[in-house]
């Protein structure tokens, strides 16, 4: 048996990491058992659709104020806005499908005569020294006016409806034989979109692509970055603090002069302490680059993104900002979820810590 000395040894050294990988797969397993039911897929769908109720309900609002001398208008608008606001609304208005309309009450070409004008519309308006402007804007009403297009969009419409029929009813049947079997008919995350929501939770990044909608999710959500982000914080300190150790010791600093000194008071050991921090920054801000370089070579043969893009991502990504604009596609599946946050994103994550740890005594 270890005593408590050998196991806080043992801890610091690399088992802290075990019990965080531990921790983190136990959790995503939880997470992906848990979230995404049709219960919570259906959930998501009415949360996006009151969101588009409540967006116009609120532009209706700001236009009722042309009706301010019509009673009649101004009323009907009214009623037409406490109908979008009922709680049942957002339900209804997710079961409305617009590309079923168009086909349906066969208005594709009604559709298409709108855009010609539109794009008239935007023709007659643009600057006469625009040439390149008018030009595409003159070919687009051209391609619009010709009943080919016409054609094109109505089989196109039709085609899409088709599948679309058969992919519900396809649906339906899988689930009606789940439920004949004695099997919930769910369709819940995969593991690798439960390792992907987690990582982005202790990574602080956050992508948002992905969230918990049920209320025991949510509840899961909050434990982890209470629980998970401290104790991510702690494997990165104890290993932030192994890597420097290994520098000063490589970089020919005595033991004796390990804890930081003031580096304000110019003596033999602080001149010595300070050359030996300098050097290790350099090797920490190379080694940061060098895996900044590997990851973005890698995002741009696999994304199939401009290098602008992929050098703003992989920069994005190291600073744990997250906008989750762009999100590279392998990062969902098991395998990417996993490798890319053991090669990729916490050793990115490590580095960067470790360089802030070292240029910390500098700069305060």
């Amino acid at each position: 048996m270890w005593n408590y000395a050998e196991f806080c040894g043992f801890w610091r050294k690399g088992g802290n990491w075990l019990g965080f990988f531990l921790f983190w797969f136990i959790s995503s397993a939880i997470v992906s058992t848990l979230e995404h039911t049709y219960d919570s897929q259906q959930l998501t769908a009415e949360e996006q659709a009151k969101t588009e109720m409540e967006a116009l309900a609120r532009l209706l609002e700001l236009k009722n104020e042309h009706f301010a001398n019509n009673t009649i208008n101004a009323n009907q608008l009214e009623k037409i806005i406490k109908t979008l606001e009922s709680p049942e609304m957002p339900r209804l208005w997710d079961m409305f499908d617009f590309e079923f309309t168009l086909v349906q009450h066969k208005l594709i070409k009604t559709g298409v005569e709108m855009l010609k004008d539109e794009f008239a519309r935007i023709e007659s308006n643009l600057d006469e020294d625009d040439k390149s402007g008018i030009s595409l804007a003159d070919k687009i009403v051209k391609i619009l006016s010709e009943e080919n297009t016409v054609t094109a969009f109505r089989e196109f419409g039709e085609k899409h409806f088709e599948k679309q029929v058969a992919k519900k009813k396809e649906k339906q049947q899988k689930c009606l034989e789940k439920k004949e079997a004695g099997e919930e008919c769910v369709d819940k995350w995969s593991f690798g979109n439960a390792l992907h929501f987690t990582s982005t939770i202790f990574t602080t990044t956050g992508y948002g692509a992905h969230t918990t909608m049920t209320t025991v999710g949510k509840f899961i959500t909050i434990f982890l970055i209470i629980f998970q982000i401290p104790f991510f914080l702690h494997c990165l300190a104890t290993t932030a603090s192994l890597i420097n150790k290994m520098l000063d010791h490589k970089l020919g600093l005595s033991s004796k002069h390990d804890d930081l000194e003031n580096l304000t008071t110019e003596t033999a050991n602080s001149q010595q302490r300070r050359l030996v921090l300098l050097k290790g920054l350099l090797i920490l801000v190379g080694a940061l680059l060098v895996h900044m370089f590997i990851a973005s070579v890698y995002h741009f043969c696999t994304t199939g993104w401009s290098f602008t893009d992929v050098l703003y991502f992989d920069f994005v990504r190291m600073a744990s900002v997250g906008f989750g604009d762009l999100i590279p596609e392998d990062e969902y599946t098991l395998a990417g979820a996993i490798f890319k946050n053991l090669l990729v994103n916490i050793p990115g994550q490590i580095l960067t810590f470790t360089l802030f740890v070292r240029a910390l005594p500098i700069i305060s």
